[in-house]
């Protein structure tokens, strides 16, 4: 291997970094405001919109000519788009020049009609090389068909009906006509083209260093013959396939040559472990039968990198510094040799030297009327690749194709040169084409390189694409220095069999494949279905509520389930009291008087004053005195005593801990409700009651944890063991997403067992660590607790209920066990202690109301002791409420 050159960067394949198509961002504009607004109406009907686009695409596709039809799509967006007059018009003129890149999937006569289709929409002149082509353009203009086709206004049933009766027809009879003549010949024809075909080869060439521009006819095989294949390609994957590019021009002998070579290291890709066709990532397998020991260019698309060799002898893997690959294989004879390729995001092909990058000399005698496009051309287009880009349109204008070999001697021979003989008389297949785009370039001092290799379509019989004498092809790369990179331009004017669509359905039908830029510039299916699935997920999250939506996003549960929990919390808070009253709206009127409660009148002194200024008993006798003897009848001697609000020493803080059961029998229904159901409910009313309490005491500006905090917290039991007792929500003052999605999940996770016990002494151990703390820092204990315990059936040991019980209520904690159903009825009587009471609820429906009944006896006295008298009236409403429950 050559001794690489200093700086030397060997290609690599890369993830993409170019913008995203601009087309499809179009389509993605024209729904953007219903995709991030909120409205579901907008939404619902974006996505009709974009169902019956895809409706109208798959009726497009099902035609002989969608790439034809596929610029009166392009229109059809951009005018539907929320793009201003001004940007309407330069999207439609880069889409149309996008358009005249795909001519060459066409027949001539096609690709003729559909060129001046495109002129006629850019507002360019050209006039058709067939004459019936020329009538048919006329006929379109007069009947307004066109006008129909591009308009903003028409529907696509017209714009279908037209496509059926106005062109289908004629395109199939232009297409038919071609074919016809393509594959005339007389029998001396036949006989020679057989002949030559016997002789074709059966082994890959080896490499060479140059390349000569030059027409064959027998470079494009006619229908029905065949030539061995140089390379089978497994699974079929077509387009272009890249063996060698050259970037000097050698005017001597009009031949594109490449003087040296730099080569490195083969840089491996790994296979693509999740295939799929649709998207063209398949692993390819590319078989061959070389000659042994000497170097062989192998075919690559764009698309993809070596992942492997499979040969039975030594071989030699090398790229050059244009990142074209070769393989020799030791060995006698020929020898097979399977490369394996895997699909890369992008390969950028580095140089070895980027300050070597330069355009070719290539001396041309232009005709005045090429000259006068090439300047049009430099003052309009701003980049090199948007140059290149519309010489190659111009090129593929300009000439005819052709693989008529006596033109090769002319081009050689002329005195014009060889640019000015093409350019004169204007044939020309791919290499020559491409040849004279570069020299086009030339003149606007483009980097531009000659790319040599083949253009695969169709498989056979057995999902093979083949590589063979008939399919080799050449194109162009020009540097973009926006990118530092190569793009491919293709400027093969329409007419080579190899690129034209295919139409046939079976076993010949199109293959997975990089086409180049025939496919591009358009929004692709599977954006287009990206899109589709946005809106609907879009549609889907607008039909929750806001609520729904926001608990959903902040805690990443799905929002059918979301949905749930806050409709579960809907109905807990709507519970009502006997008396037809919501329980939340009583608690609130509680708390809210509590709130208010806690601000006392607290004399404050403000003086001397005078009377006149709220003075009252005089308190600086002396002053006083002084002040009238010498006639002030008012002096400033009086004591003023101003009200301040302020807070009034009492309880600091309220803790209620929710104990509930998840034993095995809280499944059982009752009048048709779950007990687990109605215990989470329960919870839920509680929580959400007491956190927006903890909210108004925030809004009053009393501090959190200075005069007045409300914490809850939630466990429940599966069993007996300390390890089956689960936190449901922690011990805060909130009521976070994340805790309402915690309850939902783990009250509805049933055990098998009791485990009273346990979960009072984590209570327990939880409320001695808590004042231990506190006595370490000197922080008094002044807080009011409440444990709700909660069971459907007789603890496991009642006697250990009772010693936590009188336990936590010398620690002032009150204690509350409340029994669910009848099955519970030894409760009350369990926890009817000194320390502690019990309760029961004989209809599980009342759950809620009974819980919050104690709560509202322990929560009046966070009331002022001096405050009580003047909320008498409001305490006894709220217990009045109460009292049927």
């Amino acid at each position: 291997m050559r001794k690489l050159p200093e700086g030397f960067t060997p290609p690599v394949e890369t993830q993409k970094t170019g913008k995203a198509r601009r087309t499809a961002s179009v389509v993605e504009q024209s729904h953007e405001a219903a995709l991030l607004g909120e409205c579901f109406e907008d939404a619902s009907m974006a996505l009709e919109q974009v169902e019956a686009f895809m409706d109208v695409r798959k009726q497009l596709h099902a035609r002989k000519f969608p790439t034809f039809y596929q610029v009166f799509e392009d229109v059809d967006v951009v005018n539907h788009s929320p793009l201003s007059d001004v940007e309407k018009d330069e999207e439609v003129t880069r889409l149309l020049d996008a358009a005249e890149g795909r001519s060459g999937v066409f027949s001539p006569r096609v690709a003729d009609l559909y060129l001046a289709v495109l002129s006629e929409l850019h507002g360019r002149a050209y006039e058709p090389k067939f004459e019936e082509n020329q009538w048919k353009l006329a006929d379109l203009r007069a009947s307004g068909d066109l006008d129909i086709l591009t308009s903003a206004t028409q529907p696509w049933e017209v714009k279908l009906n037209r496509l059926d009766t106005r062109l289908e027809g004629y395109l199939a009879g232009r297409r038919a006509l071609d074919r016809r003549e393509g594959n005339l010949m007389d029998d001396d024809t036949k006989r020679v083209r057989q002949e030559k075909l016997k002789g074709a080869p059966k082994n890959p060439p080896g490499r060479r260093n140059e390349s000569k521009p030059g027409m064959d006819e027998m470079e494009r095989l006619k229908e029905g013959e065949r030539a061995p294949a140089l390379w089978s390609i497994f699974p079929a994957y077509g387009g272009y396939y890249r063996e060698q590019s050259l970037s000097v021009w050698d005017a001597s002998r009009n031949t594109w040559v490449e003087p040296s070579y730099e080569y490195a290291e083969v840089q491996l890709v790994p296979k693509c472990e999740k295939e799929d066709p649709k998207k063209g990532l398949l692993n390819l397998n590319v078989r061959s039968q070389i000659v042994a020991n000497q170097w062989v260019n192998v075919p690559m698309p764009y698309t993809h990198g070596v992942s492997e060799i499979e040969c039975s002898g030594q071989y030699f893997l090398r790229q050059d510094q244009n990142g074209d690959v070769v393989i020799m294989v030791q060995g006698e004879g020929v020898v097979e040799v399977n490369v394996v390729l895997s699909p890369v995001s992008e390969k950028i092909y580095d140089p070895v030297d980027r300050t070597k990058i330069k355009a070719p000399e290539m001396p041309a005698r232009f005709s005045e009327e090429t000259l006068r496009e090439i300047e049009g051309i430099r003052s309009t287009k701003k980049d090199a690749v948007g140059k290149a880009r519309a010489l190659a349109s111009f090129t593929r204008r300009n000439l005819t194709y052709s693989n008529d070999s006596s033109f090769n001697a002319i081009y050689d021979s002329d005195p014009k040169g060889y640019f000015g003989a093409i350019d004169e008389r204007r044939k020309a297949d791919c290499d020559v084409a491409n040849t004279y785009f570069a020299a086009l370039c030339a003149e606007l001092k483009i980097p531009v390189r000659h790319c040599v290799g083949h253009s695969v379509k169709g498989k056979d019989e057995a999902g093979t694409s083949q590589i063979n004498s008939g399919t080799g092809h050449a194109w162009s790369e020009v540097w973009d220095n926006a990118t530092s990179r190569w793009t491919r331009v293709d400027a093969t004017p329409p007419g080579d069999p190899n690129l034209e669509e295919e139409q046939q359905k079976g076993p010949n039908s199109k293959v997975p494949g990089d086409y180049g830029e025939q496919e591009a510039q358009s929004i692709t299916d599977e954006q287009l279905e990206a899109l589709r699935k946005k809106l609907a997920e879009r549609k889907e999250q607008l039909s929750y509520t806001k609520e729904e939506r926001e608990l959903s996003k902040a805690t990443g549960v799905e929002l059918k389930e979301a949905r749930q929990i806050v409709k579960e919390i809907t109905v807990a808070e709507d519970t009502r009291l006997p008396n037809g009253k919501r329980v939340v709206d009583v608690l609130s009127r509680l708390f809210n008087a509590i709130v208010e409660a806690r601000k006392v009148a607290v004399e404050v002194y403000d003086g001397p004053v005078r009377k006149i200024e709220g003075g009252e008993g005089i308190e600086e006798i002396v002053r006083h005195k002084i002040g009238t003897a010498f006639g002030d009848s008012d002096p400033a001697s009086r004591e003023k005593i101003d009200v301040d609000e302020a807070e009034e020493p009492s309880i600091g803080g309220f803790d209620l801990y929710m104990i509930g059961d998840k034993s095995g029998s809280m499944s059982s229904t009752v009048d048709g409700e779950a007990l687990w159901i109605m215990q989470r409910r329960a919870e839920y009313l509680i929580f959400s009651s007491l956190h927006r309490f903890e909210r108004a005491l925030e809004r009053a500006g009393i501090p959190s944890g200075e005069s007045l905090s409300v914490r809850t917290q939630g466990i429940s039991f599966r069993g007996s063991a300390d390890d089956e007792i689960d936190l449901d929500k922690p011990l805060s003052g909130k009521f976070l997403p994340e805790d309402k999605v915690r309850l939902w999940h783990s009250l509805g996770n049933q055990g098998s067992g009791n485990g009273d016990v346990a979960a009072l002494n984590y209570v327990y151990g939880q409320i001695e660590k808590e004042r231990a703390q506190d006595e370490t820092i000197g922080k008094a204990q002044n807080r009011l607790r409440l444990i709700v315990a909660c069971s459907d059936g007789g603890p496991d040991d009642p006697t250990k209920v009772q010693e936590y019980a009188e336990a936590l209520g010398k620690l002032g904690a009150v204690v509350v066990g409340v029994g669910l159903t009848d099955t519970a009825r030894a409760v009350p009587e369990i926890y009817n202690t000194p320390h502690s009471r019990g309760d029961i609820v004989k209809d599980i429906n009342d759950l809620p109301a009974v819980v919050a009944k104690h709560l509202v006896a322990e929560a009046i006295r966070l009331f002022p002791a001096r405050a009580k008298e003047s909320a008498k009236a409001v305490i006894e409403g709220v217990i009045a409420e109460f009292q049927r429950v």
